[in-house]
Formats: structure tokens, C-alpha cells, sequence
């Protein structure tokens, strides 16, 4: 009875030691927001709208005209980077996600763990009853010479764009431009 008791136990503590081992780590079922900001491309490809585009410059209204579907393809071409590509997201970016009220919406808010890469901040705002995306930001660094620029784009799930693009010189002031491309000015169902 004793060797039967004393092999129970062993054979608990060894599943239990067995159980304790780390489990390799499950990857993250990320968004793949290349593939989103790919899709709202073929997207606009597919409707019979116009483009018009409204320029600020630090404030003032400076022009306003009807673009390509090319033109709004150039827009997006520089956040299409290989980090947030979903095979690469994980090893860029650190998640945290909570539920906005105000706006009824849940954002994902992705910060880059690396200050090099271009994209710096992706924020992915989904209606929770669609489960759908209603609209993406994100922030993206470049230094071009003696000049730092910021670019914040925020992209309304099939309907406009907005891109602010902030560029700052040593020694003057920073200059900011506001544009946004609207497609789709329909109000949603």
C-alpha cells in the first residue's frame, strides 16, 4: 500500500514538475495593418468617386483641388514599411488596448519598441459590435537633412484621409501642413 501511495506521488510531482516548464510563447494574432492600408488601396480603386483635397498650411486654408487615385497611393507609400507588416509587428511594436467610451469604439494602441524604425505609433480603432476597423493612425519620424519631420495619418475606413505633416529647422519655426482627402462624405448606416 505504501509503494503504490509512494508511486502516486511521484508520478503527481513529476506531471506537476512536467506542467511548470515554460510553454514556448504563442505569437500574437496581431492586425495585419500593411494588409489593411493594401486593402483600402484596391478599395478606392473600385469606386466611382472623386478625390478632393484640402490643403492647410500652420492654420490657413492655401488650396483645394481634386487629385488622382495615383496621388493618394503616393500619400500612403511611405507607412507601407516592412514593420508593420504582421510577420514583423510583434518584434516592433508593444499593444495597449482599452475601450473608449467617448468615441464607443476599442482602440488597439500599438507604441514601437524601437525609435529607429519610421512608424512609430499605430492606433487601430474598431467598433466592437461590427467588428470592424473605422479608422487607423499612425505616426511616422524622418530626419532629411537639417530638417525633422513628423507625419500623423489618420485613415477613415473607406471615406477620407487626414495627413499632418510637421517639419522643424534648427533655428526656425516649425511649419505644419494639414491635408485631407475625402472620397466618401456618406454618413454611415
Amino acid at each position: 500500500m505504501k509503494h503504490l501511495l509512494f508511486i502516486a506521488v511521484t508520478i503527481t510531482a513529476l506531471s506537476l514538475l512536467g506542467s511548470c516548464k515554460r510553454k514556448p510563447k504563442e505569437p500574437r494574432d496581431y492586425v495585419d495593418v500593411s494588409s489593411y492600408l493594401k486593402g483600402q488601396l484596391k478599395y478606392i480603386d473600385t469606386v466611382p468617386f472623386a478625390f478632393l483635397k484640402v490643403v492647410q498650411q500652420d492654420s490657413i486654408y492655401t488650396d483645394s483641388q481634386f487629385i488622382t487615385k495615383e496621388q493618394v497611393r503616393a500619400i500612403l507609400q511611405p507607412f507601407l514599411v516592412k514593420e508593420i507588416e504582421k510577420k514583423n509587428f510583434e518584434e516592433y511594436f508593444k499593444e495597449v488596448t482599452f475601450a473608449d467610451e467617448t468615441i464607443e469604439s476599442l482602440t488597439l494602441n500599438y507604441e514601437a519598441t524601437d525609435e529607429d524604425i519610421p512608424v512609430t505609433r499605430v492606433d487601430i480603432y474598431v467598433n466592437p459590435e461590427k467588428e470592424t476597423i473605422t479608422q487607423l493612425y499612425l505616426v511616422r519620424h524622418e530626419e532629411k537633412g537639417d530638417s525633422s519631420i513628423v507625419q500623423q495619418l489618420l485613415w477613415k475606413h473607406n471615406k477620407s484621409l487626414v495627413l499632418i505633416t510637421s517639419k522643424a529647422k534648427k533655428d526656425q519655426p516649425e511649419k505644419t501642413i494639414t491635408e485631407k482627402v475625402i472620397w466618401d462624405e456618406r454618413e454611415e448606416n
